[in-house]
């Protein structure tokens, strides 16, 4: 692991709501960044759905400790019944491989 691999990870892991932050840029930002140049979406207006995002990514990390709530939460995928199954794609693993490999690094 490069000494910026080890800044970088640290500076996110010492982040406050580090979770919903990488939850909400994992799932909406990455997805959006094309849309918000093709569109000509503004940087203001990202802001804005970035918080949002980050908001709905902290509510859903925190109703995951009560079985009621989470299980309420299913009534969200009524809006994707006809999307595509999810599927474990190689360059998704392989991301999530790859910071796991940096973190076991980090604890050495």
């Amino acid at each position: 692991m490069t000494d910026g691999d080890k800044s970088m990870l640290l500076a996110a892991l010492s982040q406050h709501d580090v979770y919903p932050k990488a939850l909400a840029n994992f799932m909406f930002r990455e997805i959006i960044e094309d849309a918000h140049t093709k569109y000509h979406i503004s940087q203001e207006d990202m802001k804005v759905m970035c918080r949002e995002a980050v908001n709905r990514a902290a509510l859903f990390i925190a109703i995951q400790t009560d079985p009621q709530l989470y299980k309420a939460f299913a009534v969200y995928a009524i809006a994707g019944t006809e999307w595509d199954e999810s599927e474990m794609t190689e360059e998704l693993y392989d991301r999530m491989t790859k910071v796991y490999e940096m973190l076991e690094d980090l604890s050495k």
